[in-house]
């Protein structure tokens, strides 16, 4: 007797609940980041000095996590250097010189790039299949991002290095998303997240000091304040969890959840009354969970291997 289909193929497991909490929790806190560089920048601090105050910030936080780390080979010591410069000291830098210095409809539309690239990148890099259910939950989402962010049309490109700057940080950011689990597959999350921090702490030193080592003019509250979430929260507590996440879910699944980036920031003005809810914010909303909704089942296959 042949087996049937469902025989054939492999049990399809349910996305954690942690994973879910985990994911929503750190894309809150990376769409307050977003006004957060903002009021940072406004207040004088230099982007090449924000970069590295994030970066040791959070590598202080989990350097304990290094303690007793001593069978890493030379080969792992190079691939976490290099993940360190490629996901952080690059891309923090290049996007906050990006926020900066370019328009609204450059900075929402990229951020649906980037989900849009680790998807399409890990396909193509890793073999990593995305599923008919993973394709239609990742068009909802490109569409529901494209309402909800106002439907972004650039014009004139006026600002041109910036908007450079910041799909460059876009694809830095995506390429980090890929790779990143191998870490995580070798070691514990802890000691590859302070890895990625310490190296990328000393690329953003190295920026810091050829761009002249600037400093701010004056150190107000507003400035203490806004580059205190950045570090604690923005960069020491949101990448931990990311890497959490993808060592326990499909990187399809983790990317898809990067959507909700605009849909949160979109609410959180809302409930500031910084803007009023609209059909727009509705739809483009009901979309992108929509898309969430169906992209959380993956097959056992394309689940990365946990410690």
């Amino acid at each position: 007797m042949q087996p049937s289909q469902a025989d054939r193929d492999p049990p399809v497991p349910r996305t954690r609940p942690s994973s879910i909490v985990w994911l929503v929790l750190m894309n809150l806190i990376w769409a307050i980041g977003y006004p957060m560089t903002t009021v940072a920048l406004h207040e004088g601090m230099p982007p090449s000095l924000l970069a590295v105050v994030r970066l040791v910030g959070a590598f202080l936080m989990l350097w304990p996590q290094l303690r007793g780390l001593h069978h890493l080979s030379g080969k792992l010591w190079g691939f976490s250097a290099a993940m360190g410069v490629t996901g952080f000291t690059l891309p923090m830098w290049l996007q906050i010189r990006g926020i900066g210095g370019t328009d609204a409809a450059i900075g929402a539309i990229s951020v649906a790039l980037e989900p849009l690239l680790t998807v399409l990148l890990a396909a193509q890099i890793t073999g990593q299949r995305v599923h008919r259910g993973q394709q239609v939950a990742l068009g909802l989402a490109i569409l529901g991002s494209w309402i909800l962010t106002g439907a972004p049309r650039p014009g004139h490109l006026t600002h041109i290095s910036a908007d450079l700057a910041l799909i460059l940080a876009v694809i830095c950011y995506a390429i980090y998303n890929i790779y990143s689990p191998r870490l995580t597959q070798a070691i514990a999350v802890g000691p590859a997240a302070a890895l990625s921090y310490g190296f990328g702490a000393m690329g953003a030193v190295g920026l810091w000091i050829v761009g002249g080592a600037p400093v701010p003019a004056h150190v107000t509250p507003a400035l203490l304040t806004s580059v205190g979430f950045l570090t604690v929260f923005g960069t020491g507590i949101a990448y931990w969890l990311w890497l959490l996440v993808v060592s326990r879910e499909s990187m399809t699944l983790s990317a898809l959840f990067l959507f909700i980036q605009p849909l949160l920031g979109a609410f959180l003005s809302v409930f500031l009354g910084q803007t009023r809810l609209s059909l727009s914010l509705v739809i483009g909303g009901l979309l992108v969970l929509g898309a969430m909704f169906i992209g959380q089942d993956a097959p056992l296959s394309s689940r990365p291997t946990s410690d």
